[in-house]
């Protein structure tokens, strides 16, 4: 007889680490002995009883019942489990997964227990029948997978939402969640790759960039298709030396920044490649430079591109919680008379492909270079701006800002326009009718 289908120790783990995590009720649809490892059962036992006396779980309280239980599971095991998970937000899938493997590996069970008695010539068919029946009736209805579709959500939970203190909150006031995503456009050549790396190596520190802050050191993958070894070492020192950084803040960078590049997956075996990458490094946020580069379709077909990003992506962000962050270039550069009167706004959608890219994004950023000699950039935000707390060199709140390649000659970094007064000038031209100057459009 074959073994019973053995539990999926990842689902259960990440479900009980999140459900301790966040002090969450205990799914209705399980029971504790649902989960296949005894570890697992004791947790799960323990986290249903702290709801039965109204107490929310948190791995104090729960180490706490598991010692007075004298269970074999420790609060270094109850620890592991909450760190485990990372970012990752609740899914409801896990639950699904472990009782739907609970069901097969009791039918698993029953089926051997009928085929033992079956095997004896002196058994009574109707007593095997019988203990058959009783034994299916015990899981029926615990098997079926969830109903797609819409799922409604809890009215009061709705109206009790803490607005301001957020768990899923991980960037700004609710700018970038956990799932969330951002697109940042920009020509080819403007160095998207460099401004990439400025944040990541920020925010893995907890620090702001150029306003824009986390509420903790985020745990970062940077996986690009473009630069070789060189290039990187070259972005990456030039911001570290920019940032100023202790010799703490080093060791941190080393165990929250990690760099991948991959020139062949494209598809879903990128897609897959990402959720590997997400969930053994437990990644709160993830940079793809470029976008395109992974595709593997034809960017301006809407449906490709939908199922791309829409079935495809989305639901690993979903699933693991994290973060993703993808750089996207632009179409055939337009000229200053096209691009005249146009917002940041508008300039969201002028990225190759179809508008599916730009829809889908949470966040959707635009970076481009300002007329004039000076390398001096327009950075702006496009749907969710009054959340990123973005902030221009006197630390004013903007939608906008003006940003610049470093100074100094062979560095690879961005800082600050000197002032505003400062981009008005460099983009002011002669004007053909009073030899006046007056201020072109923006980009």
């Amino acid at each position: 007889m074959p073994n019973p289908i053995p539990a999926t120790p990842d689902a259960e783990r990440h479900l009980l680490g999140v459900l301790i995590r966040d002090g969450l009720p205990f799914p209705p649809d399980l029971l504790p002995s649902d989960f296949n490892e005894p570890s697992h059962q004791e947790v799960a036992a323990t986290l249903v009883g702290l709801w039965a006396d109204n107490i929310k779980p948190d791995p104090l309280t729960v180490s706490m019942r598991l010692r007075e239980a004298k269970a074999t599971t420790q609060g270094h095991d109850v620890s592991s489990m909450e760190s485990e998970v990372g970012a990752s937000m609740y899914n409801p899938g896990w639950a699904d997964i472990v009782r739907q493997q609970s069901v097969l590996r009791h039918l698993a069970r029953t089926a051997e227990k009928v085929a033992s008695l079956a095997s004896d010539p002196a058994a009574d068919p109707s007593d095997v029948l019988a203990y058959a029946e009783g034994s299916l009736k015990a899981v029926q209805g615990r098997g079926a997978k969830p109903t797609a579709g819409p799922q409604r959500m809890d009215f009061d939970a709705l109206l009790a939402a803490d607005r301001k203190n957020d768990p899923n909150s991980v960037i700004g006031n609710r700018w970038l969640c956990k799932g969330g995503s951002l697109l940042i456009v920009g020509q080819s050549g403007t160095g998207k790759s460099s401004l990439m790396m400025q944040a990541a190596v920020h925010w893995s520190l907890g620090r702001d960039f150029f306003g824009i802050k986390p509420k903790k050191a985020l745990r970062s993958i940077i996986l690009q298709a473009e630069n070789d070894a060189g290039d990187v070492a070259e972005a990456l020192q030039d911001v570290v030396a920019g940032a100023y950084i202790t010799a703490d803040e080093k060791e941190k960078l080393r165990d929250n920044l990690l760099i991948f590049r991959d020139t062949v997956s494209t598809g879903t075996a990128f897609t897959d490649a990402l959720k590997g990458l997400i969930l053994s490094h437990r990644a709160d946020i993830v940079f793809v430079d470029p976008l395109l580069s992974f595709a593997g379709i034809d960017i301006s077909d809407q449906e490709q591109a939908s199922h791309f990003l829409r079935h495809d992506l989305a639901p690993i962000l979903l699933e693991t919680g994290a973060i993703l962050v993808a750089m996207h270039h632009t179409g055939k550069p337009k000229s200053a008379s096209d691009k005249e009167g146009q917002t940041v706004a508008d300039l969201a959608y002028a990225g190759l492909g179809s508008s599916e890219f730009t829809n889908y994004f949470r966040e959707v950023a635009v970076l481009f270079r300002c007329q004039g000699e000076e390398p001096i950039y327009k950075f702006g935000l496009t749907k969710r701006r009054g959340r990123a707390n973005l902030q221009n060199a006197q630390g004013q709140f903007k939608h906008e800002i003006n940003i610049r390649h470093a100074r100094e000659d062979g560095v690879i970094r961005w800082e600050y326009a000197h002032t505003e007064t400062e981009v008005v000038q460099q983009e002011a031209i002669p004007s053909p009718a009073k030899g006046s100057t007056r201020p072109n459009p923006p980009f």
